[in-house]
């Protein structure tokens, strides 16, 4: 049940269990959106919900490829192009929600793939860029997977927010919808008709 990620009796499980948690409810937050409501920009930023999706696919797939050629650099890192917090948020015209939610399922399943197999001891070199400390020489495993918890956990937040606005639904009935729970009693699953 995604409301919680499930309990974890090792460190491996749990950072397993917090990554595919965080990732299933940002992939919730478009569940049942048309192509021009993940375009929508409802709130005084420009943020929208495909451009999120968008965002959090190339961040998770840059962070699950450092920590696969730990403890060497990547051949090719996918360094961002100028200011990094753009990376990503803008759509091209070309961009669908189905390849939006198959970027970050690729994404998705290459950063799990890692948190089940990869040392979590092994550093990571930091790439060169103006971003980085310049005194900081890398990152464990652990250290990337946890950050990639972090950065997904803040960017669905903000996911949260922006689906609200765009036609009032929110995460615990997205995710009712989404995994098809039925009425809960506490909560009932989304629908088109109780959009607002």
């Amino acid at each position: 049940m995604p409301f919680l990620a499930p309990p974890a009796d090792t460190e491996r499980a749990g950072l397993r269990g917090f990554l595919r948690q965080q990732l299933d409810a940002l992939r919730h937050t478009t569940f049942g959106l048309t192509e021009a409501q993940i375009r929508a920009s409802p709130a005084r930023s420009t943020l929208t919900l495909g451009g999120l999706i968008s965002h959090v696919a190339f961040v998770v797939d840059a962070w699950a490829l450092r920590a696969e050629c730990a403890p060497d650099r990547p051949a090719v890192d996918p360094e961002f192009d100028g200011d990094m917090t753009d990376k990503g948020f803008d759509l091209d015209t070309e961009d669908t929600l189905e390849s939006l939610l198959a970027a970050l399922d690729e994404a998705s399943a290459r950063i799990l793939a890692v948190a089940e197999a990869a040392d979590l001891d092994t550093v990571a070199p930091v790439p060169d860029a103006p971003y980085f400390p310049d005194d900081l020489h890398g990152w464990t495993v652990r250290w990337i997977l946890l950050h990639v918890i972090e950065e997904v956990a803040r960017h669905t937040g903000h996911a949260d927010i922006l689906r609200e606005q765009v036609d009032g639904a929110t995460a615990y009935e997205l995710v009712a919808a989404a995994e098809d729970m039925g009425d809960l009693g506490f909560v009932r699953p989304w629908s088109p008709s109780s959009a607002q």
